[in-house]
């Protein structure tokens, strides 16, 4: 039996991959401490992501109650993956009709010329480049911002507002903390909402423009829940994109693997099983259900370890190694079932472009003999600082 498994001490582990592997093969379902249960499992945690037994809809419930009335409480209690039906698939299905495949189409030459640009003004120092502020941090600002109109200049701003709004996802969270993201939610409100009014006077050929007046079959996006979806496309398009590079691009230089042109859809996928930014999520049973031979009661939180499932060797041989070669299901890096990320084709645009502008200008990049600087705010996992020899 391992030691009782707390998520909250996950930022203290430099690798928390041997941890997960323990739990893993202690069981199919762990039961914590704090009365939540977690699973580690491929398998296991397929099964709770695709059935509709399993849903996410208590965590709105449960932000409502914790938070006090504001921005936070608002955003958080609508948050389109915290819904469940019917709300869930009339707001993604709203949401679908304004992001479509061709806004990122349109958007792929941007984002190209973007990164180009990006890695081009990465300064040199003693034959070394950091990455992660030069590239990996603002590319996917520039682009969410790019894609709902938001002007340049206020980019940072949402970018460290969206930042501070981050520790209220972690499975405990200090009154410090709390009051941090709730000041942070009403700035960032404030400033999209005066986005979206712009956008119902001066319509413009953008996302947000889109969602202001996306209607199917008489059905619209309230003025709550555009905030709420505004607001969360804008951290998450950040977020999980950078640290998805950031980690990948770690996991191939400690390899010696870095590609010598732009990466295939198979190195990104990968990457993406690898170096998984968002290590887990949560969702709660309805029902009594029978978990991978565990009975599961009703109203239990589960916590479906995406990271460590990605790593399962039930499914994936050798499942710590790099093979860009391998074949089986996919990584549950974007979740799967109805909450699968509306961003993921974006994100591994993104990734591509980034991975493409760093190797034709440093083909031989390797890692520089310099600590990791990782961060783990809530379920979210990635590095502050990866610095490379170019030269």
């Amino acid at each position: 039996m391992t030691e009782p498994f707390d998520p909250a001490t996950l930022r203290q582990l430099d690798d928390p991959f041997p941890r997960y592997a323990e739990l893993r093969a202690e069981a199919s379902v762990v039961a914590l401490a704090s009365g939540r249960s977690a699973v580690f499992g491929y398998d296991t945690a397929a099964f709770v992501l695709r059935d509709p037994r399993f849903r996410s809809g208590t965590l709105g419930t449960l932000y409502a109650s914790m938070l006090p009335p504001g921005a936070l409480r608002d955003e958080m209690s609508r948050r389109i993956n915290f819904l469940d039906p019917p709300d869930h698939p009339r707001v993604r299905g709203l949401v679908a009709t304004a992001f479509t495949p061709r806004r990122v189409r349109d958007l792929r030459g941007w984002i190209d010329a973007a990164a180009r640009r990006l890695v081009a003004e990465l300064p040199i120092v003693d034959g070394t480049v950091e990455v992660m502020a030069g590239l990996a941090h603002p590319l996917p600002s520039l682009v969410v911002s790019e894609l709902l109109g938001v002007s340049p200049e206020r980019r940072d701003e949402l970018t460290a507002l969206s930042d501070a709004i981050t520790p209220v996802f972690g499975t405990s969270v200090s009154a410090a903390d709390r009051d941090r993201a709730a000041a942070a939610a009403e700035v960032m409100h404030g400033i999209l909402g005066e986005e979206m009014d712009r956008r119902r006077t001066e319509p413009a050929d953008d996302l947000l423009t889109a969602l202001v007046g996306v209607e199917e079959d008489g059905e619209r996006l309230s003025h709550a829940e555009l905030m709420s979806l505004v607001a969360t496309l804008y951290s998450a398009g950040h977020r999980t994109t950078r640290d998805l590079f950031g980690n990948g691009l770690e996991l191939l230089v400690a390899r010696d693997a870095l590609p010598a042109a732009s990466p295939d859809a198979r190195l990104i996928d990968e990457i993406t099983r690898l170096a998984t930014p968002t290590h887990y999520v949560a969702r709660f049973a309805t029902e009594d259900v029978d978990v991978g031979g565990v009975p599961v009661a009703a109203g239990t939180p589960i916590m479906v370890f995406l990271a460590a499932a990605n790593r399962d060797p039930v499914v994936f041989e050798n499942p710590d190694t790099f093979d860009p070669d391998r074949s089986g299901p996919p990584a549950l890096s974007f979740a799967l079932g109805p909450h699968f990320c509306l961003g993921a084709s974006l994100a591994r645009v993104e990734v591509e472009a980034m991975f493409t502008a760093l190797v034709e200008r440093f083909p031989h990049a390797t890692a520089a003999d310099r600590p990791r600087r990782w961060h783990q705010r809530g379920p979210f996992r990635g590095l502050d600082q990866l610095t490379l020899h170019v030269a």
